[in-house]
């Protein structure tokens, strides 16, 4: 006759004693089945999980990317309204019409200061000394395209000495420049601006409010330079004017060539 029992017997590896256990005909199928099953269950998500382990991993490196492209993107935007506002900087000092071409953010140049800096116009007057100096060269301005124009004055001194804001106003400028090396431009309210080439160290930040008096830059040869001087002009309303009509005392102390 058929048995309709199965009897398993588990044998240690030791000399410990060996466990005997029977199960009927159909426990036995049963738990086979039950054996295979969960075994085909383990291998079908072991397969899904491998590639969507794979597939997270290229989507985090995917991400990583974007983030730094994002990253440069805003780089990008931040130089181009850095451009933008250097651009309206230069046209203010020629003097170009503005109206047109600005928008609201663009007005910031409209510098936050025209109500602070009218607060306090005599001030804003270019009436201070940047430096004290030998003048060597002064203010060339001549429609003669032999001559090449040279929109304020040059005064000679060493290099690491402060440089002093002209009148109170907002930094427009304070970066490099490829003939005046490192530059600061002040706006100082109704149509004046101050230039200060070939700084060694700029000090004031970008849209700083200075005062007058207040250390902006320290003197040096950056740029086209040919030793340690401080480039100074003055514009007004997109004019250059002769730094020497608002400081006469540099006349005392001009060795420049009279053109």
């Amino acid at each position: 006759m058929r048995s309709e029992r199965y009897t398993f017997m588990l044998v240690p590896d030791n000399d410990g004693l060996s466990r005997r256990f029977s199960l009927s005909r159909t426990g036995t199928f049963l738990l086979t089945g039950l054996i295979l099953f969960l075994g085909i269950m383990i291998a079908i998500i072991f397969s899904l999980s491998i590639p969507t382990y794979f597939n997270y991993s290229k989507m985090e490196k995917r991400y990583n990317e974007v983030i730094g492209e994002r990253s440069e993107v805003l780089e990008l935007y931040r130089d181009l309204e850095r451009i933008k506002q250097i651009e309206l900087v230069v046209q203010k000092a020629l003097g170009a019409d503005l109206s047109e071409n600005l928008d609201n953010s663009e007005k910031l140049v409209e510098l936050k200061s025209n109500e602070q800096i009218r607060s306090g116009y005599l001030n804003n007057i270019p009436s201070l000394l940047p430096i004290s100096g030998i003048v060597t060269q002064e203010m060339i301005i001549n429609n003669d395209n032999d001559i090449v124009n040279h929109y304020g004055v040059d005064i000679a001194v060493q290099k690491g000495e402060p440089i002093f804001a002209s009148a109170s106003g907002n930094i427009v400028f304070a970066d490099w420049s490829p003939k005046l090396g490192n530059l600061v431009v002040i706006y100082h309210g109704d149509g004046y601006f101050t230039y200060y080439g070939h700084n060694d160290l700029i000090i004031a930040e970008l849209y700083q409010f200075v005062k007058i008096g207040d250390v902006i830059a320290t003197s040096g040869n950056s740029g086209i330079s040919s030793g340690p001087h401080l480039h100074f002009e003055i514009w007004k309303d997109g004019v250059a004017i002769d730094p020497l009509l608002y400081f006469p005392v540099l006349n005392k102390f001009n060795i420049s060539v009279k053109n």
